[in-house]
């Protein structure tokens, strides 16, 4: 699982940085539209805002059974996903958090404290949550969370494919969205194979 972790520090370096640059580069180096790299750039769409919320409300989903599945899975390599998960979703969280920027959240019509009250699980979602939280540990648990991972990375990547294809001009969420679609699929990938073994 070394090639794991460094998958996290390749997702974290790639994640912070643009945002790193964002707030070292100051405003004056930036011409609204002429720089993704800066967050004063230029305000999001709707387009953006839906992204990041969506990234962030199914990576709320992802994390919040991996939580539940470093106490119950029984099956290393399960566990160690688990582990992985917890750590990307709070990495990517924290990017996305990074790049809101209020003036462009009043111009979509949308506060932070409106897209953070938003940050809440539907009835289906909730019903997965309580079924794995009083599931007792063991074979039933692990199949149950491997498929939840599968079917969440799953709605993940068309979340992020609908942004690459909605001809977003955002370089830094097109950055963000192009990386995540990646290391979405290599999870989804992972736990295809995974899968194979737990049969």
């Amino acid at each position: 699982m070394d090639r794991r972790l460094l998958l996290l520090s390749g997702l974290a370096a790639a994640f912070v940085a643009p945002s790193v640059l964002a707030q070292t580069g100051g405003a004056s180096s930036s011409t609204p539209g002429t720089s993704g790299m800066n967050r004063t750039g230029g305000q999001m769409t709707q387009a953006d805002m839906e992204h990041m919320q969506q990234t962030m409300q199914l990576g709320m989903v992802a994390m919040e059974s991996s939580r539940i599945a470093l106490n119950k899975a029984r099956n290393e390599g399960l566990k160690r996903f688990a582990n992985f998960e917890v750590q990307e979703q709070t990495t990517l969280a924290e990017v996305l958090r990074s790049m809101m920027d209020p003036a462009a959240t009043a111009a979509t019509g949308q506060s932070g404290a409106t897209m953070q009250g938003s940050m809440q699980m539907d009835a289906s979602t909730r019903d997965m949550m309580q079924k794995l939280e009083s599931q007792p540990a063991g074979p039933d648990f692990d199949r149950a969370y491997l498929q939840a991972q599968l079917q969440g990375h799953r709605d993940l990547l068309q979340v992020q494919e609908r942004y690459l294809q909605s001809n977003a001009q955002n370089r830094e969420h097109v950055n963000v969205a192009k990386m995540a679609r990646g290391h979405i699929r290599e999870h989804i990938a992972l736990l295809e194979e995974m899968e194979k073994t737990m049969r």
